[in-house]
């Protein structure tokens, strides 16, 4: 309600804190009627040709990160695909061998019964006395920048397989019946399970080492981990089959040679590569004449 009084009736507080409102109501008609008032206004900062040149090299670097991720994931499906056809020529590989085997059965006992030596491998041969049979990648060269020079050396002359020689094996548990060829270089291992040159025979006092590939040509000891203790080997020696159990299991380098020493007692020892499709070690597997 305003204050009707006349000034001589207001006291001196009064009066002063009238004149301060006054002062406070023209300061702020002043203060919105000059240009002071318009700082206070919004203000719209529009783009300069600077920003805009600044936020196209971003766009363009988005571009090609796009191209890039692109360019990488047909890479990675690329090698995908190498990866899976060489897997299915492999396995196709393996299986023609067995289906050959299948086929002929007994191919590779006539070739071997005439007399005839295998042929020679194209690679430079194994050394028997540095490394176990059973490898799955054939011997390579030494490189020409090493400045070394092979010598050309003839193999040992593959025996001509008699009556009591081996020649089949049956491993009911993991699925092997194979045919067993004389010597287990690159070349025999491609044909069935080599017999070590020198080995005895089935059934004969001694050590009868008999060796295949695990992951090429058949695949013919793929399963040979999973043969477990106590399980029965049979080895035939044309009509007569000769049963041994397994005794024991181990994991050796390729420079351990004790697996071919030989035995006061009769004995088979099974050898190939290990792990499967890495192939670094060799795994045993040795089995004892059942009596």
């Amino acid at each position: 309600m305003p204050d009707k009084r006349s000034v001589d009736e207001l006291s001196l507080e009064e009066l002063q804190s009238l004149i301060e409102e006054k002062r406070r109501i023209v300061r702020a008609k002043q203060f919105a009627e000059n240009g002071d008032g318009r700082r206070f206004r919004p203000v719209t900062v529009m783009p300069s040709d600077q920003s805009q040149k600044e936020a196209r090299p971003k766009k363009r670097a988005s571009f090609r990160d796009r191209v890039l991720f692109v360019i990488e994931a047909l890479a990675v499906l690329g090698l995908l695909l190498i990866i899976v056809s060489s897997l299915s020529n492999l396995q196709s590989l393996n299986q023609q061998v067995v289906q050959s085997l299948t086929a002929t059965p007994n191919a590779t006992l006539v070739a071997n019964s005439g007399g005839q030596d295998l042929p020679g491998s194209s690679f430079p041969p194994s050394n028997p006395l540095l490394e176990l049979p059973g490898s799955s990648s054939a011997l390579e060269a030494a490189p020409p920048a090493l400045g070394v020079q092979l010598r050309a050396v003839a193999a040992l002359p593959v025996p001509t397989p008699g009556p009591r020689s081996p020649t089949r094996i049956v491993v009911a548990a993991i699925n092997v019946d194979w045919p067993i060829v004389q010597g287990d270089s690159w070349e025999e291992l491609k044909q069935g399970i080599g017999h070590r040159v020198g080995s005895v025979n089935p059934g004969e006092r001694g050590n009868l080492i008999l060796s295949g590939h695990n992951d090429v040509y058949g695949e013919p000891f793929r399963d040979l981990e999973k043969l477990e203790v106590g399980k029965d080997v049979l080895v035939y020696a044309g009509a007569t089959s000769f049963r041994y159990v397994v005794k024991t299991k181990r994991v050796v380098a390729p420079a351990d040679l004790t697996p071919l020493a030989p035995s006061k007692t009769p004995i088979v020892t099974l050898i190939t590569c290990t792990p499967y499709r890495v192939d670094t070690h060799r795994y045993i597997v040795i089995g004892e004449l059942a009596p």
